[in-house]
């Protein structure tokens, strides 16, 4: 049995702007600096055999505490980013449909196969996520060892999570918007022959942070 421990990234200051930063770069907040704390120390007790994250800093500033403290080096892979937004990157909705009212009305009518100008769309960044889990879940190719029987952290964003989700779980993009997943949360998956269970959920209650903001 292959366990997926799947966490996003600490909030961002472009998370807390509504600005959409797929492929460009985001730091992490004052406030995810805690969260990343209290993730670090609930992630801690857990098994975990190997550590994926994006190239995005984000993600490596998320975990970066917890691969040290488990002496863990950490595998980066640009098949796990972010949606890329393309021309729209930095912006939030409000400013594409005030600038760009046309692009926006096609944004909302084709839903899934709407590519960005210059960016993706949500069933290329499926395909280019399914593609890596594969790669993840049935091999680690580049060392050609086996990551059956394995605990395997991917910290990653939040659309990719989804995107995981609804590959493992439900075998399409379409499942895509069906998840919610929180700045710094923990969402697990165990894969068995090929049957995926979930077993947990989008859990942040490790992160008691209301009175140190």
């Amino acid at each position: 049995m292959i366990k997926l421990i799947l966490v996003r990234h600490a909030l961002t200051d472009d998370n807390k702007n509504n600005k959409l930063s797929g492929s460009i770069d985001s730091s992490v907040s004052k406030e995810g600096i805690v969260q990343i704390q209290h993730l670090t120390k609930f992630l801690n007790e857990m098994t975990i055999d190997k550590i994926y994250t994006t190239t995005s800093s984000r993600t490596k500033d998320t975990i970066k505490d917890l691969a040290k403290a488990k002496s863990i080096d950490i595998i980066e892979s640009s098949n796990l980013k972010e949606i890329n937004f393309g021309d729209f990157e930095g912006m939030d909705f409000r400013s594409i449909k005030s600038k760009y009212p046309r692009e926006f009305e096609k944004m909302v009518s084709k839903g899934y196969e709407y590519r960005y100008p210059n960016g993706e769309s949500l069933i290329d960044t499926y395909e280019r996520v399914k593609r890596e889990v594969d790669k993840i879940v049935l091999e680690d190719r580049d060392e050609n060892i086996s990551n059956k029987d394995k605990n395997i952290l991917i910290c990653s964003h939040g659309g990719t999570i989804r995107n995981i989700i609804a590959y493992l779980i439900g075998n399409s993009y379409k499942f895509h918007w069906n998840f919610k997943i929180d700045n710094a949360s923990v969402s697990i998956l165990e894969i068995d022959n090929g049957f995926t269970v979930m077993t947990m959920m989008n859990n942040t209650s490790f992160i008691n942070i209301k009175s140190e903001y």
